[in-house]
């Protein structure tokens, strides 16, 4: 099973609260295959990512916040598979 890697922009005016996450806008979706490492995405970290809002263009950006990884639990005795979706909010980098 491959990890989702969500990458979704806010605004450099915008706090990373709950009401301004929910309006970032998507800039694109990446596969991390199996046994492919886990790409470092740290708060303030520059990262280059296509920007589908921008044809696909490789642009730079700034991590502002970084999703907290889901853990395995357990649901009415059945155990919940993981969800590998992990959110990097984004911001133009400077």
């Amino acid at each position: 099973m491959s990890l989702q890697i969500t990458y979704k922009y806010l605004p450099s005016s915008a706090e990373p609260t709950d009401d301004e996450l929910s309006k970032a806008e998507l800039v694109g979706v990446r596969q991390v295959a199996d046994g492919e490492d886990l790409p470092r995405q740290e708060i303030g970290e520059v990262i280059r990512v296509r920007d589908s809002r921008h044809g696909d263009e490789v642009r730079s950006f700034e991590v502002v916040k970084v999703s907290a990884p889901p853990s395995v639990g357990d649901f009415l005795g059945e155990p919940s598979a993981m969800i590998d979706n992990l959110d990097v909010y984004v911001t133009d980098a400077e």
